[in-house]
């Protein structure tokens, strides 16, 4: 339960704080996937392409700790690892209201000397808060949910997951483009192979 440690597929030592798949994710559309909480199985509801962190519930304590993390998310946040540097909000979930999402706000806020990311799909708290986002907090709006229109209404950095090579934006491997201020990008697609 809480932040997980991560070594591999990051640039430096990173923390993740994750959600179960699905149930936190308000805004969903295109990669929606609900995984069970006790059985792990999954119900895919996906239009175009299944939601990746899914397959990592189908192990007992990936579930529990998810859910774990939602239950105290609802009251809050807990400290920081000792020499965080570094935070990935949400390889699992996202922001799943307005209090939650607030919530990160001002966590970013008491933790200025850590950089915080994250991708969503909740486009719609995000620009309730447009101009009060801490400088420490990098967010890429995710495209294939219920309020792309946001995107383009106000211009927010955003990433899309492509089934074959693009060349007009950065495709980000590990989360490197995503951790950078206003650079829009491009994800592959993990479950097709890639055309080029």
């Amino acid at each position: 339960m809480g932040f997980t440690k991560k070594t591999t597929y990051y640039s430096g030592i990173v923390y993740e704080w994750n959600l179960p798949t699905g149930w936190t994710c308000p805004s969903a559309k295109e990669c929606l996937v609900k995984v069970d909480k006790l059985t792990g199985k999954m119900d895919n509801k996906s239009n175009a392409y299944k939601c990746y962190s899914a397959s990592a519930e189908r192990f007992p304590g990936v579930r529990t700790s998810r859910w774990n993390n939602l239950e105290q998310s609802k009251d809050s946040l807990p400290p920081l690892p000792k020499k965080c540097e570094s935070v990935r909000i949400h390889a699992s979930g996202d922001f799943y209201s307005q209090s939650y999402f607030d919530k990160w706000i001002d966590y970013c806020n008491e933790n200025k000397d850590v950089e915080f990311w994250a991708y969503t799909k909740s486009l719609n708290y995000w620009v309730r808060r447009i101009n009060d986002i801490p400088e420490n907090l990098t967010l890429t709006a995710s495209w294939g949910g219920k309020h792309d229109n946001l995107i383009t209404e106000y211009n927010l950095k955003s990433a899309m997951v492509i089934a074959e090579m693009k060349y007009d934006k950065p495709i980000d491997y590990n989360d490197d483009v995503a951790r950078q201020k206003d650079v829009s990008f491009y994800l592959l697609d993990n479950n097709k192979k890639i055309t080029k």
